[in-house]
This record gives C-alpha cells, structure tokens and sequence, in this order.
C-alpha cells in the first residue's frame, strides 16, 4: 500500500529488493540485505523509514531501531483499514504523517 502512494508522490523506495521480498514471503531477510537497510539509515541516506505494523519482524524491528537512534523519521502504515476510520480518512492520515516525517528530515 505504502509503495503507492511513494510512488506516486515521487519518492524513491531504497530498500533492497531482497529485503523486500523476504518480508513480504515472511522468511528473514539476507544479512546483506539487512546490512545495506541499517547503511542507509545510519548514513541518513534515506528521508523517513516506513514502517508496515503488520509486518513486524526482528528484522524490521532491527530497522526501526536503528530509524530511532539515527533520528530518521518512522512513518507507521497499515495494510488494513484501522478501527473507527473509513477509508479517505486513512490515507489521507498516511499522507499527513509522510508529508510531516519529510518536514521533519530536511
């Protein structure tokens, strides 16, 4: 969902691919892969980390972690509709949130 709406607002998504699709077949990533996320991050070379809550693994946590001590901002996505928004609401949430994370990375 998040790559959407990356895509569409014309940001770049760094993260590797195979970091990629081992979260999304739920196996653990490469080392390499992880090895170069953690890089990105620490060397600040990425605007704001999103970060799918559904999809929480060492790994991703490992990248969280690593967002916070870096100070890069953590946009936090869901893949389904939260209790108690419809649907524009969410996403126009999400946008928000992004649009204040790349506020607060600049």
């Amino acid at each position: 969902v998040a790559h959407y709406l990356l895509s569409a607002v014309g940001l770049k998504d760094k993260t590797p691919a195979g970091f990629t699709a081992a979260i999304e077949q739920d196996t653990d990533p490469a080392p390499a892969d992880v090895a170069a996320v953690l890089d990105l991050i620490k060397s600040r070379s990425v605007a704001a980390v999103i970060f799918n809550d559904q999809t929480v693994t060492a790994a991703t946590r490992q990248v969280r972690a690593a967002a916070e001590e870096a100070g890069v901002p953590i946009v936090s996505v869901t893949e389904t509709l939260p209790a108690g928004k419809d649907y524009l609401s969410w996403q126009a949430d999400t946008v928000q949130r992004l649009a204040d994370a790349l506020k607060r990375s600049r």
